[in-house]
């Protein structure tokens, strides 16, 4: 049996490399054939880092990071701080708070899975602002789809808080034995090093969110070159395929169709933004590294998220539209 199971883990370490070698030389490819796609989608994904992540970002990267590097996070409650900086911060600030916990020892792994179940947002100004208001142009989609989008985080924090203290010793055992530890060794008094170094952290993780936006981008421009998606006359379901790899470009496909009813356009952009798109958990999933957070385990919290916020969206626009 051991030798089966051994057997099935090098096939499947071997898949996953030729998978990867396999597309990273037809990305290749596709830069040499087209370069003027290539050069346009890196230009497009530039451009929105620049004047939507990067301003909107960086502040909050490094407060965060310079809070963790003094030592005052050990005293803060996990669940606490970790939301309020995802829900003011928007993606991926949840999975950076949580994976630096998780990496310095605060909180043990499975905790780690706990805490992104809810703390793995979007924030109210993207929301609100660049979807409501700028794609959508309606204030009261914006507010419905926040409200089903945080409302639809806290009903999946519960529900999986739930899952793993019934299934996980592990949790249980936290949840008695060590709830709430504190490090009592102190706060870190060399400001000057721990500011610089929160500044070189952030750069750092702003340049990994930089590549996701910049490759996703260039592969729902090689989709749409492809002509894969025009045999699809639905034009909501174009946007909802090309959400699922980038969900700003999904929003902005939706919102910007005039056929489809605004009810739908603010549960369509409720589900994408509450899923977040491949690119958001491929950034969360590089801020989690060392929590042992699975790939497969991020996708079903996302996907649980995006349906129930979907769902609270759909109840919320028979209301109040």
């Amino acid at each position: 049996m051991d030798i089966i199971n051994f057997a099935l883990k090098a096939l499947k370490s071997k898949l996953r490399y030729i998978i990867t070698v396999l597309a990273t030389g037809f990305a290749c490819l596709f830069m040499v054939l087209f370069p003027d796609t290539a050069l346009f989608s890196a230009q497009k994904g530039i451009v929105i880092w620049a004047n939507n992540i990067l301003p909107a970002m960086l502040p909050f990267f490094i407060c965060a990071n310079f809070m963790n590097g003094i030592g005052i996070t050990r005293y803060l409650n996990p669940s606490c701080f970790a939301f309020s900086m995802s829900a003011l911060s928007g993606y991926p600030m949840g999975a950076k708070v949580i994976g630096d916990m998780g990496r310095s020892g605060y909180i043990p792994s499975i905790e780690c899975r706990r805490l992104i179940s809810f703390c793995s947002t979007s924030g109210p100004a993207f929301i609100v602002g660049a979807v409501g208001a700028s794609m959508i142009g309606n204030n009261i989609c914006g507010s419905i789809m926040a409200m089903a989008h945080f409302g639809g985080a806290l009903l999946n924090g519960i529900l999986f808080s739930v899952l793993i203290e019934a299934f996980s010793s592990d949790y249980r055992n936290y949840k008695h034995k060590h709830k709430q530890k504190r490090v009592k060794d102190g706060f870190n008094e060399n400001y000057l090093e721990a500011f610089t170094n929160s500044i070189i952290t952030s750069f750092k993780s702003l340049g990994i969110i930089l590549a996701y936006i910049v490759m996703f981008m260039m592969i729902t421009d090689i989709i749409q070159l492809s002509g894969i998606l025009d045999s699809i006359e639905n034009l909501y379901y174009v946007g909802l395929i090309k959400g699922i790899l980038e969900m700003t470009v999904g929003c902005s496909a939706i919102s910007g169709t005039m056929t489809i009813p605004l009810a739908y356009k603010t549960v369509g952009c409720c589900i994408l933004i509450s899923f977040g798109g491949l690119s958001i958990i491929g950034q969360s999933m590089s801020m989690l590294e060392g929590t042992k957070v699975s790939f497969s385990y991020l996708l079903l919290v996302k996907i649980c998220h995006s349906v129930l916020a979907g769902m609270l969206a759909f109840l919320l626009t028979r209301i109040m539209l």
